[in-house]
């Protein structure tokens, strides 16, 4: 057995190394993507790559890679010569977030409408439908993970990967302000009844007529996201920093 493993190419001391190698930065860069998703780093904050290599028990390399992936991500900013800084955080910003997740969503939807079938509508929504009122029984946290939830399971309905997969980058920059959007019990009750009218529209294949209340139901929680954007600044730099 053991020969066989050392001849098969897929078991090669190089390949297992570059496996390992892989499983690192990916791990690294789970870790301090949450970090940032947290906003642990403060905005503009440099980042100190020795400091976070010892933290997570790693070298630099791996470090640096995940550093470089998070950059594509748009959560860090790279200054030649100088480093990796955290992202900047503006109204703009997150306005120009929500304006993107809003033309994702509604296109998203559309194409469910067309796509999926009525097995996969009632399996998307139905951990939605079958929690306990998230208007009421949701704490702020939870009702904005299960709010993300049922958003990504109608978008991918759409069954477009690429769609897909520029939702989620969004979702992870915006989760902050998510939580915050949904503080008061007014605006997840205000939630619930415009995901209940979602699948509705849905149901019956109504994609203009869901799209609208999808596109209303972001620009809301985009205005509310930009009007605690202060707010949400000073409890950054009242939090400890990574």
């Amino acid at each position: 057995m053991n020969n066989r493993i050392e001849s098969n190419p897929a078991f090669s001391p190089t390949r297992l190394k570059s496996i390992r190698a892989a499983d690192s930065v990916n791990r690294v860069y789970q870790e301090i993507k949450e970090l940032a998703v947290e906003y642990r780093f403060r905005p503009g904050q440099k980042v100190n790559e020795v400091e976070l290599a010892e933290r997570l028990g790693v070298s630099r390399t791996p470090v640096r890679e995940a550093l470089n992936r998070l950059v594509r991500d748009g959560f860090m900013s790279f200054v030649p010569n100088k480093g990796f800084y955290a992202r900047e955080l503006s109204a703009d910003t997150v306005r120009q977030l929500y304006e993107l997740r809003a033309a994702i969503e509604c296109a998203a939807y559309r194409l469910a409408c067309a796509r999926a079938t009525d097995l996969e509508i009632e399996e998307a929504v139905r951990p939605w439908e079958s929690a306990t009122d998230p208007a009421t029984g949701f704490s702020q946290t939870r009702m904005a993970e299960a709010d993300e939830a049922f958003h990504m399971a109608v978008a991918r309905l759409s069954k477009n990967p690429e769609m897909i997969d520029a939702l989620e980058r969004i979702n992870a920059r915006i989760r902050f302000f998510r939580r915050t959007d949904m503080e008061t019990q007014p605006r997840r009750q205000e939630t619930f009844d415009q995901h209940a009218r979602v699948i509705g529209h849905l149901r019956r294949r109504e994609p203009e007529a869901g799209a609208r209340v999808l596109e209303q139901h972001v620009t809301l929680s985009s205005a509310h996201a930009i009007l605690v954007t202060k707010e949400v600044v000073a409890r950054i730099f009242l939090a400890p920093s990574a």
